[in-house]
């Protein structure tokens, strides 16, 4: 609930951001001195205007012009050097005006796998206050999308939706809470002239409704621009013009620019306002500024009765495991929609299976030289399991980051964070169910369901522990080429611990921890403690020269593996899964902390 939203003002807008000096960045004692080669970029330079309620903002403006930063400012998206955001005469808190407010950025971020109903039922579930019933929640949500016209496309993949139509749907989602004020960074920017008219009167039709809307657009043309109620004209950070669009032509024309007949006039005003000649058109734009506000036009009124106070009660949100159903829900229709998309990655993983099968065929644990080969099949399984399930989630987890930011304000990082994991568990098992029953049928020559079920036990605990080392390092770093490179060295130290490449009762003392921290290691110990503990006599040829081991006991110990180890080795995973997912965890909120999208 909120009181009476009548004005929205904006008073000396400024925004000053550091960036670093080209001209002493260059210089070889620049890195080694203390002094950071910084300097002071001012993007926003005063900006002031106000809005009343139903008003319908189209802010223009060459490129470079401060418009996107004018209205993430605006939106209390960005910390202000100075100035304020008042509402009714009172200053606004950035809490505040995420509650009245949505924000649309430029780029559309959607699940494509959803379709527009069950995405609105999604959104809804989590924006709407937890006592809406479930009926409120369908009767919002199918309203929103004939508003909007896309009643027709309702029950249609998003994938498969025009871009029109994806951004009619974004403006849905973000109308949920019915916001007082609408932010949208160039809504129109990819569309044909039928689309971007079509979004522009779906904003219209909203405005209409009580909502304030800025919006900045690029090349709007003549019929787009009319829509609009007002427009606000920015160029090197500063308002050139802000006001009603009757009012626009005749300040251009007090200055004499007098628009052609029949010419865009929006087009008319950026290319007044852009940079061709740098200085003169500098020394243009300044004398259009000045000029306007010395005028009458730029008079912004001041509130009647500021004792009112304008005071809003928070929206109840979601609760935690509500998120988390939701998000849980849409992460495996996701995956049941796509399964096929990804066919090579399966077909990848199941050659590699059959081509260890078909290596290791015959491989006999009760002779001195199936004792090898066996290690190597346990080794490689183990290694193929790891790999594949935190390779592809490195690979998978960045393409969700987008939709992860957009809906900052849905649900928290913690649900998410559970969500994806419990997602990305069934893919994980699945594939090391499929390696473990291949290896399992090529060295048991006599099939144990117990056996088997340790031989799963343990693969499966491996695949989690894969997923969390991959949620660990790609939550922490973007880029995946730096995540792949970082991981390299690291997973060379990882197998070296394993006790295949080395012998681990050799390991020198200052090495000797290092061991603990590797999942290789007490997964192969592991697996081999369940193989070799049933070997209970190994053949040695009467005239072998070389020693022989007479039990699998002999070869546990040969490789520095103990086999009262097993459980030892259970709870090593778990602690590493537990330890790599609260990195993993921070890793994800801080996400939202440093980035958002703008």
């Amino acid at each position: 609930m909120t009181s009476q939203l009548s004005q929205l003002f904006w008073e000396n807008l400024t925004v000053s951001v550091s960036v670093k000096d080209d001209a002493c960045s260059g210089k070889v004692w620049c890195k080694f001195s203390s002094k950071k080669c910084v300097s002071t970029f001012t993007i926003l330079k005063g900006v002031s205007g106000y809005a009343e309620t139903s008003n319908m903002f189209a802010i223009l403006g060459p490129s470079g012009a401060g418009k996107t930063t004018f209205l993430a400012a605006l939106a209390r998206r960005l910390k202000l050097t100075s100035g304020t955001v008042k509402i009714n005469g009172h200053d606004i808190s950035k809490e505040t005006m995420a509650e009245i407010s949505s924000y649309m950025p430029q780029f559309d971020a959607l699940p494509s796998a959803l379709t527009p109903r069950e995405y609105m039922s999604f959104v809804c579930a989590l924006k709407m206050e937890s006592n809406c019933s479930a009926l409120g929640r369908k009767s919002l949500a199918e309203q929103l999308l004939r508003d909007l016209a896309l009643n027709e496309c309702i029950d249609t993949l998003i994938s498969k939706l025009s871009g029109g139509e994806k951004k009619r749907l974004s403006l849905a989602t973000e109308l949920v809470t019915q916001p007082k004020i609408f932010f949208l960074d160039e809504p129109t920017t990819g569309l044909d002239t039928f689309a971007a008219t079509c979004v522009v009167q779906s904003l219209k039709l909203i405005a209409s409704r009580g909502t304030i809307i800025f919006c900045t657009i690029h090349q709007p043309g003549m019929t787009i621009y009319n829509a609009f109620s007002h427009v606000l004209l920015m160029a090197d950070g500063r308002s050139i013009y802000f006001g009603t669009l009757e009012n626009a032509t005749d300040f251009f024309k007090s200055q004499d620019y007098h628009c052609p007949i029949n010419y865009d006039e929006s087009e008319y005003y950026v290319n007044i306002l852009s940079r061709r000649n740098r200085s003169e058109t500098t020394d243009r734009n300044i004398e259009l500024y000045r000029a306007f506000w010395q005028s009458s036009l730029s008079k912004i009124p001041t509130v009647e009765n500021t004792k009112t106070i304008f005071r809003i009660v928070p929206r109840k949100k979601s609760g935690w495991f509500v998120q988390f159903y939701w998000l849980l829900w849409r992460i495996f229709l996701q995956d049941i929609r796509t399964v096929s998309d990804n066919w090579i990655a399966w077909f990848s993983f199941s050659l590699s299976a059959i081509f260890v099968g078909i290596f290791y065929i015959g491989a006999n644990s009760s002779t001195q030289e199936g004792i090898q080969s066996v290690r190597g099949a346990l080794y490689l399984m183990i290694s193929e399991i790891i790999f594949t399930v935190a390779y592809s989630v490195i690979y998978e987890i960045p393409g969700g980051l987008v939709l992860y930011l957009r809906e900052s304000t849905v649900y928290a990082p913690g649900p998410y964070y559970v969500a994806t994991i419990l997602g990305l568990i069934p893919k994980a098992i699945f594939k090391a169910l499929l390696f473990t029953i291949v290896i399992y049928f090529l060295l048991h020559l006599e099939f144990r369901l117990i056996d088997l079920c340790f031989y799963c036990f343990c693969t499966m605990t491996t695949a989690i522990c894969g997923i969390a080392y991959g949620m660990m390092t790609s939550s922490w770093i973007t880029n995946v080429d730096i995540v792949t490179a970082i991981m390299v060295p690291l997973d060379l130290l990882l197998l070296l611990m394993a006790g295949v490449f080395y012998n681990l009762r050799t390991l020198p003392i200052y090495l000797t921890y290092f061991k603990y921290m590797s999942m290789f290691y007490y997964s192969t110990e592991a697996l081999s403690i369940i193989h070799w503990s049933k070997i209970k006599n190994i053949d040695c040829p009467i005239n072998r020269d070389l020693p022989c081991l007479s039990n699998g006991t002999e070869v546990l110990t040969e490789y520095g593996y103990n086999e009262g180890n097993f459980w030892w080795d259970m709870v090593g995973l778990l602690l590493l899964i537990i330890l790599m997912n609260v990195v993993g965890y921070f890793g994800t909120k801080r996400r939202r902390e440093s980035r958002s999208i703008i």
